[in-house]
């Protein structure tokens, strides 16, 4: 029985090697209603992730960024080039998404944090942190990408609870996005 126990704990997903040094978004502003061309735009005008090395016929990874309408569909629900056992973004799981690991984590599960030699601005880890919590949806409605996700907590981020206690509300509701102004 104890070796049935122990191996089952070996190969479950949670015995491999867990993202470290994340950044603690707890108590940060949630941004709701998260989609796709939320994440895609902060990420073209934030950072070089969809205009140096996530392009072209050789992108990093892998992982081609270039176009809006196709590179959700190389993200969600993928597995990484990196590992067979690290997918890129798991729906509703941002910290075991590779994604939020590589952008938010000194030392993510799979090869190093990037971009390489910079960081990413706190918005957009927020951002994406957000887009993966609520489902990481924004694809094509004609070609739905497939999802085992629920919601949980009505809807509510995870990062709008402190220490067990609902944080103050104003740190929950509406903050100005650039990329598309004001809303709540």
């Amino acid at each position: 029985m104890t070796r049935v126990l122990l191996l089952l704990l070996l190969c479950s997903p949670l015995a491999a090697g867990a993202a470290e040094g994340c950044r603690n978004l707890s108590g940060l502003p949630i941004i709701q209603g998260v989609l796709w061309d939320d994440v895609w735009e902060a990420m073209d005008s934030t950072s070089n992730c969809t205009q140096n090395c996530h392009l072209g016929f050789v992108p990093a990874g892998d992982l081609d960024l270039s176009n809006r309408q196709l590179s959700i569909y190389f993200l969600v629900g993928q597995l990484s080039a990196q590992s067979g056992a690290s997918q890129r973004v798991i729906p509703g799981d941002p910290r075991r998404s590779l994604l939020f690991q590589k952008i938010a984590c000194e030392t993510p599960d799979v090869g190093m944090p990037m971009p390489p030699g910079g960081h990413v601005p706190p918005l957009l880890q927020e951002l994406i942190y957000d887009w993966i919590e609520q489902g990481a949806y924004g694809e094509s409605a004609e070609d739905p990408i497939p999802r085992d996700f629920l919601f949980r907590d009505s809807m509510e981020s995870l990062r709008c609870v402190v220490d067990g206690q609902t944080a103050d509300h104003r740190a929950c509701t509406g903050i100005k996005q650039p990329w598309r102004g004001t809303r709540s």
